[in-house]
This record gives structure tokens, sequence and C-alpha cells, in this order.
């Protein structure tokens, strides 16, 4: 979250996360398989759960350590992200559980 470094006046560096990139791949795995659709469209949101259980937790940590650093812009920021995050979490459950799941089961 690049308004938060700003904020603190510091660089952000890029890194690429080795997890996210396995999450990915796995999701990618997925895609490129053959079968029956609704069984993939349950498998795609499963793997897109699992990249938001990931940027959840990470965002939930970053606004903590905000928060303990008391620095309540940041944490601000922070929450609202991951408000979003599991908010996408809320709608790809739904998804699942009402048309998705019931169709691949």
């Amino acid at each position: 979250m690049k308004a938060v470094f700003e904020h603190r006046g510091i660089e952000a560096d890029r890194e690429t996360c080795d997890a996210m990139v396995g999450l990915i791949k796995e999701g990618n795995v997925v895609l490129s398989a053959d079968g029956d659709a609704d069984v993939l469209d349950a498998a795609l949101i499963a793997a897109a759960q699992r990249v938001e259980h990931y940027e959840i937790a990470a965002y939930g940590t970053a606004r903590t350590f905000a928060q303990r650093l008391g620095d309540t812009y940041a944490a601000e920021l922070l929450e609202q992200t991951l408000e979003e995050e599991k908010q996408t979490d809320h709608q790809l459950t739904q998804i699942a559980e009402a048309s998705v799941n019931p169709a691949a089961a």
C-alpha cells in the first residue's frame, strides 16, 4: 500500500512474495485443468479465496503494527483495505454457496 509508505516518508521496496506466487500458480493450474466446468468453477473460487485469506492476514497484521506505532492514518488506510478484502471473500463465499458449489456437487 503505497500511501502508507508515502505517509511515513519511506520508500517502498518491491519484493516478490513466494507464498503469493505459489497461490497464483495453484489458480493457474485450475485454469488449465480439464474437467467438469462446475467443479472447475468451484476450484477457482477456492483458489481465489486462498489469495484473499492470505491478503486478509497480511493487511490485518500491518494494520495492527500501525496501531501499535500510534499511526492512526496508516491504520485507517490498512483497515479500509482489510475490509475490502473481507468483503471480497464474503462475496466469493456467497457465490460459491448459492450456486457454484451446489452445481459442482
